[in-house]
């Protein structure tokens, strides 16, 4: 609400006049009820009956009456009760003449006040709700014009001074300027307005000001302080760019959040703009580098690395470098002056022929482009692309097809192979391996690891009487566990079986000495976990279990076809592990002999009688581990 408010202006004359009318003959026919917003006078179209005069002197003495009172007062001139809105004081209620009796005439003055102040506060709300609804179309009006005209514009130097110039009209400062971040990251001048010796005293004065708003991204405004003069400034910034920012000063009287409000929304669209340009200017750059580069490819093919091959408009091979015959495989004299679907017969079931036919019929090229074809002589190879028109001297003169090519096979397999390792190693791991991945020994190799195989026990009767949504849940829930207990004790999880997993120690993936020990660890650390996790799960959600560890020489690396390959591990090592689970029982790790071999020192077990173990000829010696610590028979 204003700090003035004109109470008669909130009514109408005539509805204010059927108010008058209608308390007042609640107070007696000889009483006069009157509105008064000064105390030094009373208005004559704001009483009633209208014309009865109540002196000055009454209406001033009421006045002082009721000064300090929140309610009723009655005096010998007559009585009053202060009119608020909000509370502040915005005029006084008089009634004079010969008045009922007390209770009476507090009763009907108390509810004329309330009926008045009721009705002042709705038109109060609505005369703010219409003001606002009016500055919000002058705004969107304003920032809708200004949004076409900055959207016509790609100059980045003209859109800048176009911005700053239509700020400085619409918030009406004098002067302001517009600091874009460069190269260095600093601010730096890239458009002003106003005369020269407000500019330097207004950069020198914001320039504090304008860093903070810049990298905050929240505008600020500074009426005098420390600034002296007052100063508006908004950041210019995208969803993922701070571009700079609009310092605005010089404005009559005081910046206010109207105005910051203004110029965020205008300074939201210029960034847009700004963007855009800069990404104009981007393409267009782009643009001239590719045309330079078409001008002197004729000079330069023979010697690159890439695969380069013509041919004319009959599709006859023209060109054909030495690259192309290391990547292709394939003797330049058996393709030059040769038919291109003749000469690189093995492309057919490719892309190749089409991308080539759409590259004549709609004269555009295609860059990057990848195809897998099988060699002749066996083995899949994998080609980078691009194709385009060879063009003569005019843009109208076409010669053929250019055919640039790389050779990508090691970079694809590099990146199956890297694929397959990220399936079981952190991120971290992996951005530190190698880049020749055949340090790895992906494709096969004889190792000595640790393998673990753990199975939930009780699951598939759990999952016999639930449905399959909770059945999933539950089964997550205990891999997670597991895949950090693996992950804590340096194995990766080579896959999941059903309610069973299998984790493997000292893998060229993550090599790790104390195998053993570590898998036996996080066999124990798990048995902890799932019984701690128990204490807050429902009791049929409580389920164990049971591990098997056996350590020797395996095969370990990439196993399948060609288009599919699994990481894995193939060896007598990893039957036995899986047998020892498929007897232990929940909550019990069972190792055999080669892992109790070198753990002995650093556990205490059970000896448990030989087992004939399933696919086994002979009886195994089998150890349940019952604590971590010194060995005891």
């Amino acid at each position: 609400m204003e700090d003035k408010v004109k109470f008669g202006k909130l009514f109408h004359f005539r509805q204010l006049a059927l108010l008058l009318e209608d308390f007042a003959l609640l107070l007696g026919p000889q009483a006069v009820l009157a509105v008064s917003d000064r105390p030094d006078r009373l208005s004559g179209d704001r009483q009633y009956p209208p014309d009865r005069v109540i002196p000055p002197e009454t209406v001033t003495a009421l006045w002082q009456a009721a000064s300090d009172a929140a309610d009723v007062v009655i005096s010998s001139q007559g009585a009053a009760v202060p009119l608020c809105l909000e509370s502040q004081r915005v005029g006084l209620i008089v009634a004079v003449g010969e008045l009922p009796p007390a209770p009476q005439t507090r009763a009907v003055l108390t509810t004329f006040r309330h009926t008045l102040e009721a009705l002042a506060q709705v038109a109060l709300e609505k005369r703010a709700v219409t003001r606002e609804a009016l500055d919000r179309y002058r705004e969107v009006n304003l920032l809708y014009s200004l949004g076409e005209t900055l959207t016509t514009c790609l100059d980045m130097d003209e859109l800048v001074q176009l911005t700053l110039t239509e700020a400085s009209q619409i918030i009406q400062a004098q002067c302001g300027i517009v600091l874009l971040y460069d190269e260095a990251q600093e601010l730096v001048p890239a458009a002003s307005t106003g005369e020269a010796a407000n500019i330097e005293v207004v950069a020198t004065a914001g320039e504090a000001l304008a860093k903070e708003v810049a990298e905050t991204g929240k505008p600020q405004i500074a009426n005098g302080g420390e600034h002296q003069i007052p100063l508006l400034a908004v950041p210019l910034l995208t969803t993922d760019r701070h571009l700079g920012v609009i310092l605005l000063a010089g404005k009559k009287g005081i910046f206010t959040a109207g105005d910051e409000k203004l110029l965020t929304a205008l300074a939201w669209q210029a960034a847009i703009a700004l963007e855009n340009a800069r990404l104009f200017e981007d393409v267009r750059q782009q643009r001239d580098e590719i045309a330079m580069m078409k001008r002197y490819m004729d000079y330069i093919f023979a010697s690159i690395a890439s695969g380069v091959i013509t041919t004319d408009n009959q599709d006859i091979i023209t060109t054909f470098n030495r690259a192309a015959e290391t990547i292709l495989r394939i003797p330049a004299y058996e393709a030059v002056n040769r038919p291109c679907t003749e000469a690189l017969r093995f492309l057919r079931h490719t892309s190749f022929p089409q991308l080539v036919q759409d590259v004549k019929t709609s004269h555009k090229a295609y860059v990057s482009r990848e195809i897998a074809p099988r060699l002749p002589q066996g083995g899949r190879l994998y080609l980078n692309m691009s194709i385009s028109l060879l063009q003569g001297r005019s843009a109208e003169e076409t010669l053929g097809v250019a055919i640039v090519f790389d050779d990508v096979t090691e970079k694809q397999r590099y990146e199956r192979e890297r694929a397959v390792v990220r399936r079981y190693l952190p991120a971290g791991l992996v951005d530190r391996l190698p880049h020749d991945m055949t340090e790895l020994g992906l494709a096969g190799e004889r190792r000595l690891i640790t393998t673990l195989f753990a199975d939930i026990r009780g699951f598939t009767s759990f999952s016999e009487i639930n449905p399959p949504e909770r059945v999933v849940d539950v089964l997550n829930r205990y891999f997670t566990l597991s895949e950090a207990a693996v992950r804590f004790n340096w194995g990766i999880v080579d896959k999941y079986m059903g309610d069973a997993i299998l984790a493997l120690f000292n893998t060229p993936l993550l090599e790790q000495k104390q195998h053993a020990w570590r898998a036996v660890h996080m066999a124990w650390v798990l048995n902890q976990a799932i019984a701690t996790y128990h204490d807050y799960l429902p009791p049929d959600e409580r389920l164990g279990m049971g591990f098997g560890i056996s350590t020797g020489i395996v095969v370990v690396g990439n196993v399948g076809a060609e288009d599919r390959m699994e990481y894995t591990v193939v060896g007598d090592t990893v039957n036995l592990a899986r047998r020892l689970q498929e007897n232990a029982q929940p909550g019990q790790i069972l190792i055999s002999h080669e892992t109790w071999e070198l753990v002995r020192d650093q556990v205490e077990v059970n000896i448990l009688p030989a087992m004939r173990l399933k696919g086994r000829r002979s009886f195994t010696r089998v150890y349940e581990v019952v604590s971590l610590g010194k060995t005891s028979h």
